[in-house]
């Protein structure tokens, strides 16, 4: 079972984007923060079951999927599309969405830390250069929705 729902991390994200910058993140930077989110959480996990590390250094006992919700390749990189239709994100909005997973929210902080001073469109180069976006685009397609496996995800992040 994921540890989070898609819709609350952007929630989430999206308030602390709001406090931090003091401005309304767009949808490419909500977009590329939930992918990158979900492949470093799904890599580092992975990495810590494969190469056991010291109990209080160890993610190995959390669930290697960040959220549940599918993730396609989209024009400007992976997308949730399930977040991306949500008229009103902030009322998915749980003020305890951390409560007993403080170790996850500080991974997710340090991180988004880095990614909300990374331009959209770098962000969306950097998940243009992922094989698992690149084997899942289809350019002659109408509607660029293909799902992108969350396993291929996992896979190529374990080594970043």
């Amino acid at each position: 079972m994921a540890i989070l729902k898609a819709d609350e991390l952007a929630a989430y994200i999206q308030k602390k984007y709001q406090t931090e910058k003091q401005k309304q993140i767009s949808p490419i930077k909500l977009q590329k923060s939930l992918y990158f989110l979900f492949a470093y959480w799904g890599g580092l996990v992975r990495k810590s079951i494969q190469y056991p590390m010291s109990a209080e250094e160890s993610f190995a006992s959390y669930d290697e999927y960040l959220y549940d919700s599918e993730i396609e390749a989209w024009v400007y990189g992976p997308v949730v599309p399930e977040v991306y239709h949500i008229q009103d994100i902030q009322k998915s909005f749980n003020p305890n969405l951390f409560v007993g997973k403080e170790k996850v929210k500080e991974y997710i902080d340090g991180l988004l830390e880095e990614l909300f001073d990374v331009s959209d469109f770098t962000l969306v180069e950097i998940s243009h250069n992922d094989k698992c976006w690149k084997d899942n685009f289809n350019h002659t397609s109408q509607f660029h929705n293909n799902t992108i496996s969350k396993e291929d995800i996992l896979n190529e992040y374990i080594s970043k």
